[in-house]
């Protein structure tokens, strides 16, 4: 079964966001995950303030677990975790992650979809600054009489 693990970082922990990367793969695959080798990076404003920081480094990759029928030799007793129970208890004690999601990907669209529309908020946002620089450069020549 495929998943998708989505992580946050702060953004003053980027000289430390490979180590934290390597981490959080170690720990996935200790689960039995192989990870897949789309990925996908970015940096955004957050919506709220969380541990003093507004700004963070989001981190996307997917993953794929063995179904119960794939483990064969592995005996369920009712006090082995799934792996997905381990994933997110070793996640919950990672002090550098902010926030974290593991969401089955089946129904998702291909994160190469998703870094399109990224591109494109970055694109856009771009162009709305240019045209308020514009718009201010308008109004000083009219209040200079240029």
């Amino acid at each position: 079964m495929e998943y998708e693990l989505m992580f946050l970082v702060a953004e003053n922990k980027r000289a430390e966001l490979e180590q934290i990367k390597k981490t959080v793969q170690e720990l996935v695959e200790k689960a039995g995950g192989m990870w897949t080798k789309e990925s996908l990076e970015f940096e955004r404003k957050l919506a709220y303030k969380i541990q003093h920081n507004w700004r963070g480094i989001y981190f996307v990759q997917r993953f794929t677990l063995p179904n119960k029928d794939e483990k064969g030799d592995l005996e369920e007793n009712e006090e082995s975790k799934s792996p997905i129970e381990e994933i997110t208890i070793q996640m919950n004690l990672q002090q550098n992650i902010l926030r974290y999601i593991v969401v089955r990907s089946e129904d998702l669209p291909p994160l190469s979809e998703f870094a399109k529309k990224i591109e494109g908020e970055k694109k856009e946002k771009k162009t709305v600054l240019k045209e308020k620089g514009e718009k201010i450069d308008g109004k000083l020549e009219k209040a200079l009489n240029i």
